[in-house]
């Protein structure tokens, strides 16, 4: 009997042994460990993170990591959202020097989600099964592909990864002018509830607070409030009117270079002279002296100005030509045009430059299509926090 008992005890330790050893291992599935080197920093500092998710799953190979950085004395918040590849992150914040002295909270949390875009077509058409798109990065990359229409019309673009913000701007296959209707959004810009979240406390400047910094681990509580997800709109929004439009248009859009040296304006806004335009390269031509449309040897179109081949800029983000074809002239509000030899880009210029900017926010009139939107993706992995 006491030989039974003993080889129960025996299986009853083994048991609890591989029990609590598969328990761990549970906990330890997608598990999030953040490092930062230090409680305290200065202004001009460097911030380094380095996040690892251990044992993550097939599902979640490409996931994203959200950082919110919260102002414990004024609750003011900033977000950083950053790509987790096989698991592994190291990232940098470089501290500017408009961050007060204070307390902060680095809040991380794990989405088990990449960067998508789910979108709709509204005004699709029975025949309809496919979209062209363009989509161009703030480095100036560009991705052209297609993707197929599911039988409500609806779409999704999978796993795209680039930095910044992008424009992007759909059209059908085979069309005269663009009267899309579409409606987009995507899982990183929608409340979400985190898989794992890390908080730590870090103190800015000449700060004694390792105290407080203990109490605010038993005590904070990070609430989002839902405004920082509010970063995909359909281009910009504009905050009012302004009794002549095209004023207030350039002072809202018009930004960097291209608002440090003189050009021409042409009015969309005020003016149906584009919105009547049968294509954007016709109407350039005709209104521009000394611009011609060629052809290229790829077989598509090119602008050039007195033989000079002319840069493209819409909504300030470098494209090719073939881009205008995609652009309804109705959705322009405004195009400035810069003579040869102006620098706007680092690029050889000696073709002349031309701005195009398409209507956006209250400038958009609800008779408009909607095709182009500008998108949100991930931070640097270098930032700068400010």
């Amino acid at each position: 009997m006491s030989a039974i008992n003993s080889l129960f005890k025996k299986l009853f330790l083994l048991l609890s042994i591989f029990l609590g050893s598969f328990s761990s291992f549970a906990q330890r599935i997608d598990s999030l460990s953040v490092k930062m080197d230090y409680h305290q920093y200065f202004l001009g500092d460097t911030i380094d993170i380095e996040a690892k998710l251990f044992n993550y799953t097939a599902a979640s190979n490409a996931s994203t990591l959200h950082l919110w950085i919260e102002e414990i004395k004024t609750e003011k918040k900033w977000h950083y959202r950053y790509p987790l590849l096989n698991g592994e992150l190291n990232s940098s914040l470089i501290i500017n020097n408009t961050i007060k002295d204070g307390i902060y909270a680095f809040n991380f949390q794990l989405q088990k989600s990449f960067f998508n875009l789910l979108g709709a077509v509204k005004n699709a058409s029975q025949k309809d099964n496919s979209l062209n798109y363009v989509l161009i990065t703030k480095n100036m990359q560009t991705i052209a592909d297609a993707v197929g229409l599911n039988q409500d019309k609806s779409f999704k673009l999978g796993r795209l990864l680039f930095q910044d913000s992008a424009f992007i701007v759909f059209s059908k296959p085979k069309h005269n002018r663009n009267d899309l209707v579409i409606n987009i959004s995507t899982p990183l810009d929608s409340a979400f509830i985190p898989s794992s979240t890390i908080t730590r406390f870090v103190s800015i400047g000449n700060v004694n607070d390792s105290s407080k910094r203990l109490v605010l681990q038993s005590t904070y509580s990070f609430n989002e409030d839902g405004q920082l997800y509010k970063t995909i709109l359909p281009e910009v929004v504009v905050k009012a009117k302004a009794k002549k439009q095209i004023d207030d248009f350039e002072k809202e859009n018009v930004t960097g270079f291209f608002a440090g040296v003189d050009a021409t304006v042409i009015d969309g806004l005020e003016s149906s002279e584009i919105a009547n335009a049968q294509d954007l390269f016709s109407y350039l031509t005709g209104k521009i002296a000394g611009l011609s449309q060629q052809w290229g040897e790829n077989g598509l179109p090119q602008l050039k100005w007195r033989n000079r081949r002319t840069e493209i800029f819409i909504n300030e983000i470098k494209s090719d030509e073939d881009l205008l074809l995609d652009i309804n002239p109705a959705d322009i509000a405004m195009i400035r045009v810069y003579q040869p030899g102006t620098q706007i880009s680092t690029s050889n210029s000696d073709g002349g430059t031309i701005a195009i900017y398409t209507k956006t926010g209250n400038y958009k009139k609800s008779s408009n299509t909607s095709y182009s939107f500008f998108i949100n993706g991930y931070n640097g992995l270098d930032s700068v926090w400010k």
